[in-house]
């Protein structure tokens, strides 16, 4: 039954990264030689972005009542990224919005309990502060 959790989750994170690379706005995909800000986060990822550089966000769905569900955001580059969730499959459920501090020459890390119950689709919204931030995202729902 374990087997079943993981083919889901990896086959939910290969769909949900080849739609989040046409959803995402702002200055397009950030440099690969750079390095990932959020390395591949595993089968607990609903979905996932390495990297990013500006705004931006996603669209997907795939997340399990069952399951306590998690944000973790990583940043860099002098300046701040206001990060905004919500669960739109969740009927009643309160949409998350929260800060995160980005250094330069540095990254900042932070992960966000969502809560359980939350299921279906969902958005995220990324705004940096500046358009050469960098940041990345996974959102989790740990087994």
């Amino acid at each position: 039954m374990r087997y079943l959790g993981y083919a889901r989750a990896a086959a939910m994170t290969a769909a949900a990264v080849a739609t989040t690379v046409a959803l995402v706005g702002g200055g397009g995909v950030a440099r690969a030689a750079d390095g990932e800000l959020v390395p591949y986060p595993g089968p607990d990822a609903v979905v996932w972005i390495s990297e990013h550089t500006g705004s931006g966000g996603l669209v997907s769905s795939g997340l399990n009542a069952r399951l306590g569900t998690e944000i973790a955001v990583a940043c860099e580059g002098g300046g701040s990224v206001e990060v905004g969730f919500e669960a739109s499959g969740t009927p009643g459920s309160a949409p998350v919005t929260f800060t995160l501090e980005c250094p330069a020459g540095a990254v900042a890390r932070r992960t966000v309990q969502l809560g359980d119950g939350l299921s279906g689709s969902f958005g995220v919204q990324v705004t940096a502060s500046d358009g050469g931030i960098r940041w990345g995202l996974a959102v989790l729902q740990p087994e």
